[in-house]
């Protein structure tokens, strides 16, 4: 009788930890994602304005992308990474005509499933959900044209 909760049967405490910080990213990116939709042109129509629109720091996910390009054999331009991330998300509610709150909780909800499943990238000792890592290279393929169009 009494406490249980430290039974032998409870999770390993690398899963607990990872679990904490993951669910602290997912909490961080819910919350700054509606501070980026000010930014968000409605005008634009293509979804890598879109999502690239969603980045509040683009350059600290130009950083993680470019950290991720290095292990990764992905595309590198941002049509085919956001055409990726796009498929991605239909499952979740996408559609290419759908609002930026549309494509904001279809992407949270596809990053919780990469969570859920495992499905995670390290980058920098950190865990991020393969979608997010995607969304990072986006931003870094972004950042990178533009050194080039500056040149």
């Amino acid at each position: 009788m009494g406490d249980t909760s430290h039974d032998k049967h409870e999770p390993h405490p690398a899963i607990s930890r990872r679990n904490i910080l993951i669910l602290g990213g997912v909490a961080l990116v819910t919350a700054a994602l509606p501070l980026a939709f000010p930014r968000f042109e409605p005008d634009s129509h293509t979804l890598v304005d879109a999502l690239a629109g969603l980045l509040v720091d683009r350059d600290a996910a130009a950083r993680l992308g470019r950290e991720w390009r290095l292990k990764s054999t992905g595309a590198r331009e941002p049509r085919v990474i956001a055409a990726s991330i796009g498929k991605r998300l239909v499952p979740y509610g996408w559609r290419k005509d759908g609002t930026p709150d549309e494509l904001r909780t279809a992407l949270l909800a596809r990053i919780r499933h990469d969570f859920e499943v495992s499905d995670m990238v390290g980058i920098s000792g950190w865990q991020l959900a393969r979608t997010s890592a995607e969304l990072c290279a986006l931003a870094a393929s972004l950042a990178d044209e533009g050194k080039h169009d500056a040149a």
